[in-house]
């Protein structure tokens, strides 16, 4: 079954949507415009990538000065469990967008089996729906740093200071406000995020043979001893060892696996 009964666009700017109601959800998103939304009486601000989830049956209505522009798509099905709109922001990589955008596409293109590729994109929309409003009341300066975490921490050349200095926050207090929002310092973060990654490529390790300089490497460590004694710190094991006892706790069969690509590397 379809999970989208319509999805929609307005191409050219618009002043005002007359006041109106669905049966179903509606999923609203802003591409540009400065204005406000009412809802069931309720006068709410949006701007350029903020996002509204509007119940089925409660009137509502759209308004900017100087216009905007939007995606808006309704759903016959949303298992989430709210009774009034929701209203959260896009991330600075504009990952809904994209994906707001593709179901346009695919919606009005209707390839074969469009059915299936349309649920599939609504069923990732709803989980970035799910995620952004978990997160909306999140600082926006630590969202940016995290973000220059996740981008670059893989990068041995990432300097985490440089991230911290585009916030042009006092450090201190930005890193009080960081512990708090993730429960670890802006030094501790990337690491953690290294470390569980290097635990990833350990644990395939018996098939790819890769060695430990590359996985150090790959996981943004330019020095195989320092990685291996953060690696120790943080688990209490060696790479080498964790390799190991991963390997006999999952009685991995090296001989019957599908050998997986690597890159050659020649530790400096």
């Amino acid at each position: 079954m379809l999970k989208i009964n319509y999805v929609g666009r307005l191409f050219e700017n618009t002043f005002k949507v007359e006041k109106h109601t669905h049966s179903t959800w509606e999923v609203v998103y802003y591409t540009s415009g400065k204005g406000y939304v009412e809802i069931g009486g309720e006068k709410i601000p949006f701007a350029e990538n903020d996002i509204f989830v509007i119940p089925p049956n409660i009137p509502h209505t759209d308004y900017a000065k100087d216009g905007f522009r939007n995606y808006h798509y309704n759903l016959s099905e949303f298992e989430y469990n709210r009774t009034g709109y929701i209203k959260f922001r896009d991330d600075e990589n504009k990952n809904f967008l994209r994906m707001i955008t593709q179901l346009h596409y695919e919606f009005h293109l209707r390839r074969n089996n469009w059915t299936n590729i349309v649920n599939s994109i609504c069923d990732v929309l709803t989980q970035y729906m799910i995620s952004f409003t978990e997160s909306f009341n999140k600082n926006e300066y630590v969202e940016k740093v995290i973000n220059d975490i996740i981008y670059n921490f893989s990068d041995p050349d990432f300097d985490i200071n440089e991230a911290l200095d585009k916030t042009h926050l006092n450090k201190d207090y930005f890193r009080r406000l960081f512990v708090k929002h993730t429960g670890k310092t802006p030094l501790q973060f990337p690491t953690s995020k290294r470390i569980t990654f290097a635990k990833q490529l350990l644990s395939t390790q018996k098939q790819t043979d890769m060695q430990i300089c590359e996985i150090a490497w790959r996981c943004g460590f330019s020095n195989c001893y320092y990685f291996s004694r953060v690696f120790k710190k943080e688990t209490g094991m060696s790479p080498k060892a964790w390799a190991d006892s991963y390997a006999n706790e999952k009685n991995i069969d090296t001989e019957h696996n599908e050998p997986i690509p690597t890159r050659y590397f020649t530790p400096q």
